[in-house]
């Protein structure tokens, strides 16, 4: 596979490999490498809705700058007295000229007549999804209930997908969450492959009340395909600005325990927390879900999965102090690791998110931890390093699924009243 001569941001380079005529970005969008002793400089940036950080983990740092924004962005690093290097001139050219070039053959299909399975070798649409569950709802009902906890702020569904026990026994319950981020792809992608896995293993999973929310961010979702592939936020009109793109909330700042302490109040920023804590309606109706959840059910487990850099994080987000559970959410963890590597050899690095990425509040697992005080909490950053970014390629969903599935067969049996460990 040949990469760009820099070596850098890789994931751009490969997006031949899709065949989706939706890829899109806004016109005069570009990809800059900034390179130096670049500090806080960037998130700076981002907090200032200047730019979009697509590389948390490295040194050098790789961001998405819009044409109105440049000269701005330019005159700050030069202040800084930092440099740069531009990756892609225009984001949304590019992907216009790459779309479309690969023709792919279905080994699955999905339609609204007939969808038995999750698609393993293309990213589904949201209709795709919802067509699956709803199959998935009919074919399955003697252990799957698949039930709308709310709307999202344009009014569409957030499903819920109930795997009730096989076993007469009930240990306790899991929460799994994947897509509040929605240029994330790949996270409700693999969600969605273990549903099937989870309804056919027969070990002492079967004991567990399985509850999953493929899809946290519909509207975003749908307009990551529409409009802009690199969308992140949801779809909020945020009426207190009149420029252009400062649209949305990061529903992964939203979350009301220490909110806003390590996020943004600018609506122009890719990480703004909101008005509020839970003044989203898609962080409303998932937390008032746990709520029930927690209340009716023994939740020994709360995962949010992301993408990307290959992490298991564990809270906290906001502080570096340990949280309640941590020698045990690390010992689950680095089982989950241990499983995860075997198959293909991909290295998940368990820490806590502030140690690990970045300090961020208002997120799933923070909540989850502090106000539930569910036990186990994480949050996942799946496939990959950066090479291919947020635009995975649609060939790594089986693999990565692969190797979660390896993963979430030892966790989900560590984590019971008896820590049974199944191997």
């Amino acid at each position: 596979m040949q990469l760009c001569s820099t070596g850098l941001l890789a994931f751009l380079v490969i997006l031949p490999h899709f065949c989706w005529s939706q890829y899109a970005a806004p016109p005069g969008d570009q990809i800059w490498e900034v390179e130096g002793e670049i500090g806080l400089v960037t998130t700076m940036l981002q907090d200032k809705g200047l730019v979009d950080i697509l590389d948390e983990s490295r040194s050098r740092k790789i961001i998405r700058v819009g044409l109105k924004n440049s000269i701005d962005v330019k005159f700050i690093l030069l202040q800084h007295k930092l440099t740069y290097k531009i990756l892609v001139k225009d984001l949304a050219s590019y992907l216009k000229e790459k779309d479309g070039k690969t023709i792919k053959t279905r080994s699955i299909t999905c339609t609204d007549l007939s969808c038995p399975q999750p698609l393993s070798d293309a990213y589904m649409t949201l209709d795709q999804i919802e067509w699956y569950l709803k199959e998935l709802n009919i074919s399955h009902s003697s252990r799957v209930n698949v039930t709308s906890i709310g709307k999202s702020i344009e009014g569409r569904d957030i499903w819920l997908v109930h795997i009730r026990p096989l076993k007469c026994r009930v240990d306790g319950a899991v929460w799994i969450e994947a897509g509040i981020h929605a240029r994330e792809w790949i996270a409700p992608a693999v969600i969605l492959q273990l549903i099937p896995k989870l309804l056919e293993d027969c070990s002492r999973i079967g004991y567990l009340d399985i509850f999953i929310v493929p899809m946290a961010n519909p509207d975003g979702y749908l307009y990551s395909w529409t409009t802009n592939r690199l969308w992140r936020k949801n779809r909020r009109i945020n009426n207190n600005t009149s420029q252009v793109g400062c649209d949305g909330v990061d529903l992964n700042r939203n979350w009301d325990y220490k909110f806003g302490l390590f996020a943004s109040s600018n609506p122009c920023s890719e990480t703004f927390h909101g008005a509020s804590g839970f003044s989203e309606p898609e962080t409303k109706a998932l937390s008032d879900a746990m709520i029930a959840v927690s209340r009716d059910y023994n939740l020994l487990m709360v995962m949010a999965f992301h993408s990307y850099g290959q992490f298991i994080l564990h809270p906290w987000g906001w502080s570096t102090e340990e949280a309640p559970d941590t020698p045990m959410m690390i010992s689950r963890a680095t089982l989950w690791a241990n499983a995860t590597k075997k198959r293909y050899g991909t290295v998940y690095k368990v820490t806590s998110t502030t140690v690990g990425l970045y300090a961020a509040s208002g997120a799933t697992d923070d909540w989850a931890k502090a106000v539930l005080q569910v036990k186990y909490s994480y949050t996942v950053e799946l496939r990959d390093e950066g090479t291919e970014g947020f635009v995975l390629s649609p060939n790594q969903i089986v693999p990565s699924s692969e190797e979660v599935w390896d993963g979430m067969k030892i966790l989900l049996t560590a984590v019971g009243p008896g820590d049974y460990i199944y191997l």
